[in-house]
């Protein structure tokens, strides 16, 4: 094999890896819509929108999530945030079959799952699902 040969089977693999990693990548972060489930018990009294984040002690995205999830907050009175331990609470995290965290469930005030937001979400998908709960909750 000669050395064009090669170089070009190496930037042949290097791109066939980056795709493969960018496409794992983008499979681990979903923003699911019309989850259904009341939970009303969840929200917080008050808000329009509430982000139930299902969390875990060893869960290192769950620390950007709940970053994005505070800004939010901040920027937006009508929202709140919850976290809640899978480890302390596990009937919660079995009821929406939660299998990694964190694992972020949008609820309207009424207390209906709007979105479910899987891994560290960015912050305009987040409000994007927001926005979406909200316009819901207005249709309804």
């Amino acid at each position: 094999m000669d050395a064009l040969t090669a170089l070009i089977v190496i930037v042949a693999l290097v791109a066939l890896a980056t795709v493969l990693g960018l496409t794992l990548r983008a499979r681990g972060t979903r923003v699911a819509k019309g989850c259904g489930g009341d939970e009303h018990q969840l929200t917080v009294e008050g808000a329009e929108v509430t982000l139930v984040q299902l969390s875990s002690p060893v869960c290192s995205a769950c620390v950007a999530m709940r970053r994005v999830a505070t800004e939010l907050t901040v920027a937006d009175e009508t929202v709140a945030h919850r976290e809640i331990d899978v480890v302390d609470e596990p009937e919660v995290a079995r009821r929406h079959s939660v299998y990694s965290t964190p694992t972020t469930l949008v609820l309207d005030r009424e207390g209906h799952v709007r979105a479910r937001l899987i891994g560290a979400v960015k912050a305009a998908d987040v409000r994007a699902a927001v926005d979406a709960a909200r316009s819901e909750l207005v249709r309804a």
